[in-house]
């Protein structure tokens, strides 16, 4: 400002006052500083932290890794293991034991080669709901096959790789023999040692060393390796067990067996086994023989449906029920359990007599006197004409 108080050029007026050109480049130099050094600062904090991080990852991170591995400046996590994709390669057996475990199943499954892991196979094991029902067994399957396909494949009893031996009620000793010579592929031969080995086979002293009726009915699995005399004791020890559910008394055990193969032979409904066993325990306490061509039949070694003459039932045998009077010397076949319980607890009758006057229908009569018998035997052979 001049001494008249006016403005001139170039001369400031207060706040609003025009800046010269140096002090425009000062300003601009000093700015352009400024910026640099926020820059420089940005490169040292990341060359910090970068340090920081490889610092970290090589002395902490060290124990992750073995003596014989490299560590890596990667972070890994380890895949889980996938399903094989089957259907499956090299046949192979895996044996499935009693009330086991998924995890145990699994990892036997792993050792075998059949399933890619304990994991997957247990994952598997939870979609299907009827892989609980999985039978005690060796089976036969294949290596490397997906989980829910091994489950399928140990579900179906046709891989079932054991010796299944089926025994059904009704049969004898020499059948039972031919049938297990037959799955076995042992002879009858060494069956016949097997057999006579009854401290082997456990069989008990009440039998008096005879084996008919104390081999219970029903289907076994056995395992390659196992032996004829294991096989007799196996299904023993399961009549014999039955027998003591029963509350049967080692004494009276030979007599309930008897009496049940009588019913069972009679081939009645199981509503009438006890009202048979009933008529046969009342003619035993009265002394009266049971007049039984069942017991015919086995004494002369005939079929179950092989006629029995009158010339038959004159023949003086042991086990002859119209000659001798009382029970058998021992039972005639296997019993089951439904027979088994009729002998248990026969039923209370004051008939002395029967009849199945319908073969196919199994209808029976019972009847207290002769003559009521008689008429039954009528009925008979009513049936016996019409359907002949």
């Amino acid at each position: 400002m001049d001494e008249r108080g006016t403005e001139g050029p170039g001369t400031a007026t207060g706040d609003g006052a025009v800046p010269s050109r140096r002090d425009a480049q000062r300003a601009e130099r000093a700015a352009a500083a400024r910026h640099r050094q926020r820059v420089l600062l940005s490169v040292l904090v990341g060359i910090l932290v970068v340090g920081a991080v490889f610092y970290v990852m090589w002395t902490r991170g060290a124990d992750m890794f073995s003596a014989d591995e490299q560590p890596t400046l990667v972070a890994t996590t380890q895949a889980p293991v996938e399903d094989f994709p089957g259907p499956g390669g090299e046949p192979v057996q895996v044996t499935v034991a009693a009330d086991v475990t998924p995890e145990v199943l699994g990892a036997s499954l792993v050792d075998a080669g059949v399933v890619s892991s304990v994991e997957v196979f247990v994952a598997a094991y939870g979609q299907n709901p009827d892989a609980t029902t999985i039978a005690p067994g060796t089976y036969n399957v294949f290596r490397q096959m997906r989980a829910a396909d091994a489950i399928t494949a140990l579900l179906d009893p046709e891989n079932l790789a054991d010796l299944t031996v089926e025994v059904t009620a009704g049969l004898t000793v020499p059948e039972i023999k031919t049938e297990l010579a037959r799955i076995t592929g042992v002879s009858v031969a060494q069956l016949d040692e097997a057999f006579a080995d009854v401290a082997g086979t456990g069989l008990p002293a009440e039998a008096g060393g005879v084996y008919e009726g104390w081999i219970a009915p029903g289907t076994y699995h056995f395992t390659l390796g196992t032996t004829p005399v294991e096989m007799i004791r196996a299904m023993i020890a399961s009549t014999v067990s039955t027998l003591d559910a029963a509350g049967v008394a080692p004494e009276d055990r030979l007599a309930v067996l008897t009496l049940g193969s009588l019913v069972e032979e009679e081939q009645v409904l199981p509503e009438d086994q006890a009202a048979v066993a009933g008529v046969f325990s009342n003619r035993v306490e009265s002394e009266t023989v049971l007049q039984r061509d069942s017991t015919v039949r086995y004494a002369l070694g005939l079929a179950d449906d092989a006629p029995v003459t009158q010339e038959d039932r004159e023949t003086d045998l042991p086990y002859n029920t119209y000659l001798h009077v009382g029970l058998p010397p021992s039972p005639i076949s296997t019993v089951s359990p439904e027979a088994l319980q009729a002998a248990v607890a026969p039923a209370e009758t004051t008939a002395r007599y029967f009849v199945v006057v319908d073969p196919v229908a199994k209808v029976v009569q019972f009847s207290d006197t002769y003559t009521e018998y008689q008429d039954s035997l009528k009925a008979l052979q009513a049936w016996r004409d019409a359907n002949a």
